[in-house]
């Protein structure tokens, strides 16, 4: 064999090469196992921001709500072009109930976890009797949907759970509230068309109101009116009280009529009473109100309700009516009226 010839030189090279690159391959799966525990943290962790963030920060784009129970009742609230949402696509829905839900939409904040002890009865409830809502921002898929149960133990939280945009429900629920407010959410996701259902009756802004009318059946029919012509003066007609020439007295009587609710379709009459009240009752009262454009009379009928309980009088003389509320129909509906509404309306009649 030649001198030149050295062998163990070259094998050390190579056990060199082959621990470097031993080496190298460790140092790169470490790495990867770190970036591969980072981005799964970050997941876990933006996973768990996300089912907690129930806020919605933009409620003015959103434009359709929409409420379901476990009853099989569902009101699907949406955005018109005026100033009312549509309810179900038929009725006008409550400004009042639907401006309450965008102010939780935008301050509803996690409270805190629900305790582990009562994540597997919480989580029965919810699945059993919890609401459905579901919030839109244009399209036909919901931004967040919300899953409400019942209120907690001291009622100043409400258990939910949160789905993403793909319908993907949340494994932990919380317990959510709202800034500034003490109390619990549930009872504000209503479903109940009856109750949703704008309570307008005299709806009449700016100048629109032209003429109202009180017919007292009580009384024989008399019809006591007024009306505004068209330089604003006020013409009153058949009324008790024409002695008095107070312009300011008549002015307020009249702007009362411009806007007039009645308290909520519920009336919760029976069907024979109600149909008795519909078809054969005399009213109390009828009060119409005409525009400046329609030819047509919006009409309300006003009945007396028998009082729930004993109540008297300031002389000692037992109440043969309700103080409190009245009967009415309006466009072929019994309704309930509160007589702290219309009693100013009849004043002095």
């Amino acid at each position: 064999m030649p001198d030149e010839y050295h062998p163990r030189p070259k094998r050390e090279r190579m056990h060199k090469n082959l621990r470097l690159f031993y080496f190298l391959l460790l140092a790169t799966a470490i790495a990867a196992g770190v970036r591969y525990m980072d981005t799964q943290e970050a997941a876990e962790i933006s996973m768990a921001e996300n089912a907690a963030d129930f806020a919605v920060a933009d409620t003015a784009a959103v434009d359709k709500i929409f409420i379901a129970d476990k009853d099989g009742k569902q009101a699907l609230l949406e955005r018109t072009a005026d100033r009312y949402w549509k309810l179900n696509g038929t009725y006008f829905a409550r400004k009042d109930a639907v401006d309450l839900l965008l102010k939780t939409f935008l301050r509803a904040r996690v409270q805190r976890p629900v305790p582990k002890g009562e994540l597997d009865n919480v989580n029965r409830l919810l699945a059993g009797r919890g609401k459905k809502v579901e919030i839109y921002q244009g399209g036909d898929t919901p931004v967040k949907t919300w899953y409400i149960g019942t209120s907690t133990q001291n009622h100043t939280g409400t258990y939910m759970v949160l789905a993403d945009a793909n319908g993907q429900i949340a494994e932990e629920p919380f317990i959510v509230h709202m800034e500034g407010f003490t109390g619990f959410l549930s009872t504000r996701f209503f479903t109940d068309v009856r109750e949703w259902r704008y309570t307008g009756m005299f709806d009449y802004p700016g100048n629109s109101l032209r003429r109202i009318e009180i017919e007292m059946t009580d009384a024989g029919g008399h019809v006591y009116s007024m009306e505004v012509d068209s330089t604003g003066t006020i013409r009153v007609e058949g009324a008790p009280l024409l002695s008095r020439a107070d312009t300011m007295f008549w002015q307020d009587r009249f702007n009362r009529f411009r806007k007039v609710h009645l308290e909520t379709y519920n009336n919760h009459l029976t069907e024979s009473a109600e149909d008795s009240l519909l078809n054969r009752a005399e009213p109390a009262f009828r009060l119409r109100a005409w525009s400046r454009q329609g030819e047509a009379p919006n009409e309300i009928e006003l009945y007396w309700k028998a009082p729930i309980s004993e109540t008297y009088n300031d002389d000692g003389e037992l109440n043969k009516w309700d103080g409190a509320r009245m009967y009415a129909v309006y466009k072929g509906e019994a309704v309930l009226v509160q007589r702290f509404v219309f009693d100013p309306l009849l004043e002095g009649l």
